[in-house]
């Protein structure tokens, strides 16, 4: 009696086990994208103090112009994660007057708090370009349903410094639908 009792907890589990499985494998995003923001330019304009010092680029999220032709209406991205950012320093030529940088997504949304998406501390002062390291918490996801956002790249300043900084920065996202 134990036995066909055990059995029967144990078929229901697996039926359980594989009906979550199956659901799960369902609803899992379909597609993958590779979504560049390419070369925004993000302008400092002097006199900058010391520490922190941020500067913001509007970017229009289309995703009609992302998915170009697997866009349906109504499509949305299931999963959206930053798998690569690098930044360079236009004007001076190097990151000597900066020690760190931190890249963010803010909206107007107000269910949206600002998402701190990748960093990097220290900077070689002597670098042109740096690579980012993206955060693992980052929750980007939902930006993408916005219609526009406010990339924000956020420079520690070593020291004060009396002149305009041009930093431009490439951000790859890998999205899911």
């Amino acid at each position: 009696m134990k036995k066909k009792i055990l059995l029967i907890i144990t078929s229901v589990v697996v039926v359980i086990a594989l009906g979550a499985w199956l659901m799960k494998l369902l609803n899992a995003p379909k597609n993958t994208k590779s979504y560049t923001l390419n070369e925004i330019q993000f302008d400092y304009a002097g006199p900058l103090f010391q520490g922190s010092n941020p500067a913001q680029y509007v970017a229009k999220i289309d995703l009609k112009e992302i998915l170009g032709d697997d866009y349906k209406e109504g499509i949305k991205i299931k999963n959206a994660v930053l798998k690569n950012a690098t930044v360079q320093s236009v004007e001076p030529a190097s990151f000597q007057d900066i020690n760190a940088l931190v890249f963010s997504f803010a909206s107007d949304n107000p269910d949206l708090s600002m998402q701190e998406l990748a960093v990097i501390n220290p900077i070689k002062g002597n670098s042109k370009s740096v690579q980012l390291k993206p955060s693992k918490e980052a929750k980007v996801t939902d930006y993408f349903a916005e219609k526009q956002i406010y990339v924000i790249l956020d420079a520690s300043f070593v020291n004060d410094v009396n002149a305009n900084v041009t930093l431009k920065g490439s951000f790859e996202f890998e999205l899911k639908y």
